[in-house]
């Protein structure tokens, strides 16, 4: 029976060792994906963020100019609806006119 007992913690002591060689093994790849973690987080910090910063930036100053652009459109629309009706009014005149004239010959 002791040498039962003893083949059976000496096959637990085995497949124990077994798997701790495979737990030492996921360990050291746990170690180096945390190092490239780290690194593509320092990557991130200094490549992205100061580039997502500048293209912010530029958002910015497109949509700023967009607004002021949208206002001068605005003022130069209503300029040329002033002037539509100046034309309309002096093709009416013209027309008014040029049948004056017809009747005084």
């Amino acid at each position: 029976m002791d040498e039962k007992i003893f083949q059976m913690l000496e096959k637990i002591y085995v497949e124990v060792q077994g798997h701790t060689e495979e737990f030492k093994s996921v360990g050291s790849r746990l170690d180096s994906l945390e190092i490239e973690v780290k690194k593509l987080g320092a990557k991130i910090d200094g490549d992205l963020i100061p580039n997502d910063k500048a293209l912010l930036d530029g958002y910015k100053d497109n949509a700023e100019h967009i607004t002021i652009i949208d206002d001068k459109i605005d003022r130069l629309q209503v300029d040329m609806n002033g002037i539509s009706m100046k034309v309309s009014y002096n093709d009416s005149r013209i027309i008014e006119i040029s049948k004056d004239l017809k009747k005084a010959k």
